[in-house]
């Protein structure tokens, strides 16, 4: 064996472990030293990322922006913090309803549909999404979305309320009795639900009304004289219960409340039964028109047929004043009270049309006509002290005195009493114009429009704070838009908020 090749080969070796070893021990010590350095050294080169920052700023401008009520501003916050975050359900929920306060309908429909794709819109936030379509144009999507809500269990029966008069208002009437069945077997004893349940079987299923009508007269003694005089009607039409009369009677109880949108649906109910009964497609069109429909097509169908019938010239009279076509108005109206000579109604009509035209001479002789034909009847009575007030004429000789013989011929009407106090309050007699608002306030509390006269008194007075306490209320009671465009209006114009 050659030894000496061996012990250069292992003396070689060792020199090797040991360079080995040595290089070991300084690559861990520079390692050690990168990552002490390396967070710095990034820094240097590399900025911090913006999105924490900016979803922390967005944040904060949320939060200040919701206890503000600022909603536009939110809404603007939110977006930013989506940008960053899109799987933030609750986010795009809370956007949605936002936009949805706001009118902006295409957005909350695109946040709401956002948070069900993630699977956190809630049972309040479904029903806000159908609301949203409803508002877009999409009523078919939303009865979907509405009809699953009706399916789900475990649900408070005020969301199953909420949801009925959901699809009330797309005319799903077979979804809304079916949702407020479910909402009564949970909350038999809820006024309104009865009442809701009473109004929809009216025009299906008459005699199964009545129970849900008595129950709700019992309940919510506001809504006892509707209950009342809809029970009556339908009990008094028994004997007719399979004729267009029947429907007919029904739908202008309905119309005479103000429940136009199942009137509607009992007048169409009319048609179907007889296809030739003029009075029900005239009295169609006009729920359509009520409605916010046209209507055109059902009036003309009744014309046809009955060509000289009152009902039919009458309420084509109303349909042509409201296009503006007084004149034509007129024609009709002259025809319907040829039909009748005896019926007030017309000559108030007349007098109506006459005023819009201008000829507020003319309008009061046809006014005071309607008194003559019906002096105990205090609605042309009321019809004749309206025009005066209104239009301000003759307010001290006949509006006012018209409107205290109403309030006579029918006391305790809230709605005369505020007649009345609005003649009052023009005449300059704020003290007693004031009385007879909170009697009607009293009566008939969160009445939009008397909310709205008392803030105009008190601010007449002086009283701004008063003022602006009633119009607030006005605000937010009101179901009419243009009335609670008038009361915020109002508020803004003087200063308040």
């Amino acid at each position: 064996m050659n030894l000496p090749f061996l012990e250069m080969h292992v003396k070689q070796r060792r020199g090797l472990c040991l360079d080995y070893n040595s290089l070991m021990k300084f690559l861990k010590q520079m390692v050690v030293g990168l990552l002490v350095l390396i967070p710095f050294g990034f820094t240097a080169v590399v900025p911090m990322s913006p999105l924490p920052l900016a979803i922390i700023n967005a944040s904060e401008s949320a939060r200040e922006a919701a206890i503000s009520g600022g909603t536009k501003s939110e809404s603007k916050e939110l977006q930013v913090i989506l940008t960053f975050a899109p799987w933030r359900g609750e986010l795009w929920q809370r956007l949605g309803r936002l936009q949805l306060d706001n009118h902006d309908y295409v957005g909350a429909v695109f946040s709401f549909s956002k948070a069900k794709t993630i699977g956190r819109l809630s049972i309040e936030g479904t029903l806000w999404m159908a609301d949203a379509l409803i508002s877009n144009g999409e009523p078919d999507q939303a009865k979907i979305l509405l009809r699953e809500v009706s399916n789900v269990n475990g649900v408070d029966p005020f969301i199953f309320l909420q949801t009925a008069l959901l699809q009330r208002s797309i005319n799903d009437s077979f979804g809304a009795v079916a949702t407020l069945l479910r909402a009564y077997a949970l909350a038999p004893l809820n006024s309104e639900v009865n009442y809701q349940l009473g109004l929809q079987l009216s025009v299906s299923e008459p005699d199964s009304a009545v129970m849900f009508l008595q129950n709700a007269a019992r309940l919510d003694p506001s809504r006892k004289g509707v209950c009342d005089i809809l029970e009556a009607m339908i009990e008094k039409s028994k004997e007719i219960s399979s004729s267009a009369e029947r429907y007919i009677y029904i739908g202008q109880v309905l119309s005479t409340f103000g429940e136009w949108d199942v009137a509607q649906r009992a007048f169409l109910t009319a048609t179907e039964v007889n296809p030739e009964n003029a009075t029900a497609w005239a009295l169609l069109a006009e729920a359509a028109q009520q409605n916010k429909r046209d209507g055109l097509q059902y009036l003309k169908l009744a014309q046809q047929l009955a060509p000289d019938a009152e009902i039919v010239n009458g309420l084509s009279a109303l349909y042509y004043r409201r296009q503006g076509k007084s004149e034509l108005a007129l024609i009709y109206l002259e025809k319907a009270l040829n039909a009748n000579p005896n019926a007030a109604v017309w000559e108030v009509e007349i007098g109506n049309t006459l005023a819009e035209m201008g000829d507020l001479k003319a309008a009061l002789e046809h006014f005071e006509r309607a008194v003559k034909i019906s002096p105990q009847d205090w609605s042309p009575v009321r019809a004749l002290a309206h025009f005066s007030i209104i239009y301000n004429y003759e307010i001290y000789t006949i509006g006012l005195p018209a409107a205290r013989q109403a309030l006579a011929l029918n006391p305790g009407s809230p709605a005369l009493m505020d007649l009345l106090g609005t003649g009052l309050m023009i005449a300059g007699d704020l003290d007693s114009a004031e009385r007879f608002f909170l009697q009607a306030d009293k009566i008939d509390p969160n009445q939009t429009a008397i909310l709205i006269h008392l803030g105009q008194l008190y601010l007449a007075k002086g009283e701004k704070e008063s003022a602006f306490r009633y119009l607030r209320q006005a605000a937010e009671f009101a179901k009419d838009s243009r009335l609670r465009e008038m009361a915020n209006r109002i508020l803004i114009e003087n200063g308040g908020r």
